[in-house]
């Protein structure tokens, strides 16, 4: 590329930039499948792959008994780190995600791809509200948090996310989220500056979460 641009515009290409704290592809199938993918979407064709999952002993095993999974692709999106696939699994009668690092042997089928009025019906956007592509029951959760971390709920959830002040310290604000215990977690990170204010039984989940966590810890 930057024997293509003049000098000063290689120059510009040629600035290094570091990348911390975020682990590395070690294959290159991401990529492959990567193209797979798109080339499938715009042929309107199916794939098939092994999915797999680590094991402790660092190990890839075939999720299914190694059984392939075939699927109907119709997007990519790329969320926390990584890539995921958004396709039609016809057997589930649902749209899915499925990580991309985690496919094998990705073959594009003749088959067409079927589920297009599922996914006419499907909001991308609405994956704001998933943590790691956890899916869980939709809720609207009110959340009361101190006023330094309006920036955090705004990087969270966009800045149409409705917040009102509650008192000197405090805001609250009114998040459509997927309450899952990727969720939990997130609030659990961001410590005792945020607490769930409603509704009373997304309130109960998460002490039941918390109270789980605990007991791993008593001896």
């Amino acid at each position: 590329l930057e024997k293509l641009c003049c000098k000063t515009d290689a120059e510009m290409l040629s600035r290094y930039v570091f990348i911390v704290n975020r682990p590395k592809t070690e294959n290159e199938t991401v990529y492959y499948n990567v193209d797979y993918i798109h080339t499938a979407i715009y042929e309107n064709k199916q794939i098939k792959f092994h999915y797999a999952e680590w094991t402790v002993k660092k190990e890839l095993k075939f999720k299914k008994n190694g059984a392939f999974y075939v699927v109907s692709p119709w997007a990519l999106t790329w969320d926390d780190e990584n890539y995921y696939l958004v396709a039609y699994n016809a057997a589930a009668g649902i749209i899915k995600h499925y990580r991309v690092d985690k496919m094998r042997d990705t073959e594009i089928m003749e088959a067409d791809r079927t589920g297009e009025e599922s996914f006419k019906n499907f909001d991308l956007a609405a994956s704001a509200k998933t943590f790691g592509m956890f899916g869980g029951v939709d809720a609207e959760v009110t959340l009361e948090c101190r006023n330094e971390l309006a920036g955090v709920v705004i990087d969270r959830f966009g800045h149409d996310v409705w917040m009102c002040p509650h008192g000197e310290d405090h805001f609250r604000a009114r998040v459509p989220v997927a309450v899952s215990s990727q969720f939990f977690g997130w609030i659990t990170g961001i410590g005792s500056g945020m607490r769930i204010v409603g509704p009373e039984d997304v309130r109960q989940q998460y002490k039941e979460y918390l109270q789980n966590v605990i007991q791993n810890y008593m001896d």
